[in-house]
């Protein structure tokens, strides 16, 4: 008889989220991550500084990276184009 693992999926994981905890900020359209001055993909942000080696938690602050900006404006001002037309 096999025995099957039920995933409690209430289940509460408890995180430590301290004052000093570190804080990224993330763009919220392509989730790339401001390090540096520059925008990196987030995974290469999770290598470079092992955050899933770390007991806290890192805290996420929510941007928009330049090019995601200049994406919305050209597709807002194409949209008012076409309804005004």
């Amino acid at each position: 008889m096999s025995r099957e693992r039920v995933h409690d999926r209430d289940r509460v994981i408890p995180l430590r989220l301290r004052r000093g905890s570190r804080r990224l900020v993330a763009c919220s359209l392509s989730l790339r991550i401001r390090e540096g001055g520059a925008w990196i993909e987030a995974g290469e942000v999770i290598r470079q500084l092992r955050t899933f080696e770390h007991d806290d938690v890192v805290r996420l602050g929510g941007e928009l990276c330049e090019r995601c900006e200049a994406e919305l404006r050209r597709r807002r001002r194409s949209s008012s184009e076409e309804l005004a037309a």
